[in-house]
């Protein structure tokens, strides 16, 4: 079954050691509790989880998920409204935001936020690096490195226009319209409500070092009007972890002598499983904020998908070399193959044309880039094309005959005759007596099957001299 260990530091501790006394409980992903709050020192924590619960034990070493609660004295958390262009940079916009509210440099906190809501609104949280670091370390020791840590300020839920008081052993969580919450100790009552400004708050500081956070009323709004008039409602544990009845009465009377209306809201649970629920309540609709980001993000966290997935990535990855072990080794075999198949061919070409000086070369050298099959191929292109050069005697002779069978052979005497072999034309210059003459010896010509036509004709001293084109 997989289990959340929910380990809490209370307030009012600004410093912590192995021998810090914390707060823990094993709850289902459920948010459940299983088995009951215990009470146990850091340096031990791992050792009362095991004998609480070695059932658990038996299929896992360590918790599925290990969430660190701290309280208001060791870390900082505000609500702040933004504009839209403070949205558009978040990242960088937040520390400038949160430095006016600490009196620490900015430089030595770690700040983690929240999403912006529809009217602007965003939850910020700081830490020290030094606390945080030291946090880390001192669980790290005891193999239980937590996957979250949280502030328990951001489960305290302002309500509207009143005052939430939660009352724990040895310290108070306060949060009120418009301001952070913050943990102090029962001391700072006297001075946080003073009989003198009822409703009025001083700047009240958090000591030692935790991060120092002001703690203002509503800007814009009248604390003489507001609080007076709404009343303060005290949460505190009335079963498990209860805090002590004449706690409850002193506080309850404290405020009533200074002019508060007090509402007593006892819990039915402890403060430490009453910050629980909330958890698991904000976890389902992923609005924590947790100090587990950035350098701090959970080695854990992505060992644990490591292991989760390993199986499976061991199969693919033994797949993967699998077939690139087939590949290399197919892709051997068909060298071989084509190196053995190209001797064979330029063999058999060498057969065929034993003269060709590159297919000669080529096997000499084993140049399998000879293209064997394109130079065939070639070859037989050039074996296949017939030459279309017109006969030039067959011409000649039909010339001839033309001429002899003329009626009056005196009448055409030849001049010159000149053939061109690539265009297939016959020139004949000739003389004739007349030009009927020479028409009539072109129609003679056409009429043999050839093709003659009069290019120019120009009478001369003795008779018409003209030149004859004759094609096939």
């Amino acid at each position: 079954m997989k289990n959340s260990l929910l380990i809490r530091i209370p307030p009012p501790l600004s410093t912590f050691s192995p021998d810090t006394i914390v707060q823990w409980g094993v709850f289902s992903m459920a948010g459940e509790l299983v088995g009951e709050v215990h009470l146990t020192a850091i340096n031990q924590l791992k050792a009362a989880w095991l004998s609480h619960f070695p059932h658990l034990s038996q299929n896992d070493n360590e918790p599925d998920e290990i969430v660190l609660l701290l309280g208001g004295t060791l870390c900082f958390y505000k609500q702040l409204t933004i504009n839209s262009g403070q949205k558009k940079h978040l990242v960088t916009a937040v520390p400038y935001l949160v430095e006016e509210h600490l009196a620490q440099d900015i430089e030595t906190m770690h700040i983690v936020h929240g999403q912006p809501t529809k009217d602007l609104q965003i939850s910020v949280a700081a830490i020290s690096h030094a606390t945080l670091q030291s946090l880390l370390a001192l669980f790290d020791d005891i193999q239980l490195s937590p996957n979250r840590v949280l502030t328990e300020a951001q489960f305290i839920f302002p309500k509207t226009n009143c005052t939430s008081l939660l009352l724990d052993n040895n310290a108070f969580m306060l949060k009120t319209p418009g301001s952070e919450g913050i943990a102090l100790g029962y001391h700072a009552l006297s001075l946080l409500f003073q009989k003198d400004s009822p409703g009025t708050q001083p700047n009240i500081t958090a000591t030692g070092d935790a991060p120092v956070a002001k703690l203002l009323p509503t800007e814009g709004t009248s604390p003489t009007e507001d609080f007076p008039s709404s009343p303060i409602k005290l949460f505190y544990p009335d079963t498990d972890l209860p805090t002590p009845q004449a706690r409850v009465e002193e506080v309850g009377h404290l405020l009533q002598q200074h002019g508060y209306l007090v509402e007593n809201h006892p819990l039915a649970e402890s403060t430490f499983a009453h910050f629980a629920e909330y958890y698991f309540d904000l976890r389902k609709k992923n609005q924590l904020i947790e100090f587990r980001q950035g350098v701090y993000q959970c080695r854990r966290r992505s060992s644990r998908f490591i292991r989760r997935w390993w199986p499976v990535g061991a199969v693919a990855t033994l797949w993967l070399l699998l077939e690139l072990g087939f590949s290399v080794a197919k892709g051997l075999v068909y060298q071989h193959q084509a190196k053995s198949l190209w001797n064979e061919s330029v063999n058999s070409y060498l057969a065929v044309f034993p003269n060709d000086r590159q297919a000669q070369q080529a096997k000499a050298r084993q140049q399998t880039s000879f293209n064997i099959k394109q130079i065939m191929t070639n070859r037989l292109k050039s074996l296949d094309s017939k030459p279309t050069v017109t006969a030039f005697l067959p011409m000649l002779k039909t010339l001839s005959d033309v001429t002899s069978s003329l009626e009056n052979k005196a009448d055409v005497e030849p001049k010159a005759l000149d053939f061109n072999h690539a265009s297939g034309l016959l020139v004949y210059e000739l003389s004739a007596n007349s030009l009927e003459a020479v028409n009539q010896f072109l129609n003679q010509l056409n009429t043999s099957g050839l093709s003659a036509k009069l290019d120019n004709a120009s009478q001369g001293k003795t008779g018409v001299i003209a030149k004859v084109t004759i094609r096939q």
